[in-house]
Parts: structure tokens; C-alpha cells; sequence
């Protein structure tokens, strides 16, 4: 079992510790957040190519985070959660999943998933198994666990921000190389960031946040905690 401590929101330095995120409080401050945003509030965004943090509203930022830990945990965690291959589907992978026949950009179905209490349900599972593999295995399972997947700028940017588990593959042109403790940690920030975009949009509404997020992992980054509005590295892949 890995260690879960709730005041421990950024991957240790000393690998000893091996704690992993308090995904749960992911749910408490999405919740917050949102908590009392009329129709408008939820759905404002900003399409201009220089304020790209600003393209998804309130609401698709609830939605990828909603996508991001189904979706993530389904491809990178399913051989521990599900060995048997008895696997739920509580949204259709083969419409989700990056890659062509993708339907959706990395949000969830907007048909069936539009308000925030539909959007939060499903973000509840996704992290409920996110923590059900920190509560049934080692980090040293997951430092064994190695895969390499095609970059982009922007990831080669942000792994940037973890003291170990991800960096270049040195046998791949173009990859990166990550063990399943630094993905485990980079979904947490990514999903953090886009909770700091929330309250970003809120500010640039004239309206009060509710949480004092901690300003870890890629939150480090000016890009992505709003010391400036320059967007970040791009999602271009790296060259092979």
C-alpha cells in the first residue's frame, strides 16, 4: 500500500517517503469553486488566440478534469485495477480516448454530461479509482512500471516540475519516458491546474475564489498559476 498523507500535496523529494496525492481533496475544491456560479459564471470563456488558458469556461474545465481522471486512469492504471479485464465503462472509452476515433477534445460528451453535479459524478469515479490503486499497491509497483509515450512541448515542459519518474526516453527520439509515481503525481497537478484556471476565470469575472490552493507541481510554472496570460508550450509533438 502507498502512503496517502493528506498534508502532503507535492511528490517528495526524498524518495523514501514514496507518498502519493490526496486525490480526494481534487473533489472538495472543484466542489467549492463552482459552488453558487450562475449559468453565465459557469459558461464564460475567452476565444482570442493570445488567452488560450481562457478557451474552456468554469464548466468544460470541470468537464476535462472529469475526463482527464476517467480517462487517464482507464489507459495507465487499468492492468492493476482491473486484471481480470471485468472493466466498468461509465463513459464510451472508444469515443474518449485520444486518437482517431476520438469524439470529443478531451472533455466528456456534452449531451449527457453538461451540468456540473452530472460532470462531478463522473470526476468522483475516476478518482475513486485513482485512489483505490494507491490504496492496493506499492510505489515500488509503480516505480517498476515504466512506459515511454510520444511528447509534446508542453509535457516536456511541465515533467519539468517532478524531481524524478518522467524525462526524456534515451532510446527514443521524440518520447518521453514516465513510471507510473510520477504519472500518478502529474495527473494530480494536471488536474490541480485546471482548478487554478477556474479560479482564474472567476478573477477575470470580478469574482472571489473560495480556495487557497497550494501553489505545487506545474502550478510552479507562471503559465499555468497566472503570473502572466502568455499561453504555454504548445501540444505540437516533438520531433523524432
Amino acid at each position: 500500500m502507498a502512503l496517502v498523507d493528506h498534508d502532503i500535496v507535492e511528490m517528495p523529494r526524498d524518495p523514501s517517503v514514496g507518498a502519493m496525492p490526496p486525490y480526494g481533496r481534487l473533489v472538495e475544491w472543484v466542489e467549492n469553486e463552482v459552488e453558487g456560479l450562475t449559468t453565465e459564471q459557469l459558461d464564460y470563456d475567452d476565444r482570442s488566440p493570445d488567452r488560450e488558458w481562457m478557451w474552456w469556461s468554469p464548466r468544460r474545465q470541470v468537464s476535462h478534469i472529469a475526463w482527464d481522471a476517467l480517462v487517464f486512469t482507464h489507459r495507465r492504471c487499468g492492468h492493476l485495477l482491473w486484471p481480470d479485464g471485468d472493466e466498468p465503462a461509465p463513459i464510451a472509452w472508444e469515443h474518449h480516448h485520444l486518437g482517431p476515433q476520438m469524439k470529443f477534445d478531451r472533455v466528456l460528451d456534452e449531451d449527457p454530461y453538461w451540468e456540473i453535479p452530472d460532470l462531478v459524478a463522473k470526476m468522483k469515479i475516476g478518482i475513486g479509482w485513482l485512489e483505490r490503486v494507491v490504496a492496493e499497491h506499492t510505489v515500488e509497483e509503480f516505480r517498476a512500471d515504466v512506459t515511454s509515450i510520444r511528447g509534446s512541448y508542453f509535457w516536456q515542459y511541465v515533467i519539468t516540475t517532478l524531481p524524478r519518474g518522467a524525462g526524456s526516453d534515451p532510446d527514443r527520439p521524440g518520447f518521453l519516458r514516465y513510471d507510473l509515481e510520477g504519472s500518478l503525481w502529474m495527473v494530480f497537478y494536471e488536474q490541480l491546474s485546471h482548478i487554478r484556471t477556474i479560479q482564474r476565470l472567476k478573477l477575470h469575472q470580478g469574482l472571489p475564489i473560495a480556495e487557497e490552493l497550494p501553489r505545487v507541481g506545474y502550478l510552479r510554472l507562471p503559465e499555468y498559476w497566472g503570473d502572466h496570460d502568455a499561453n504555454g508550450p504548445s501540444m505540437q509533438r516533438l520531433p523524432i
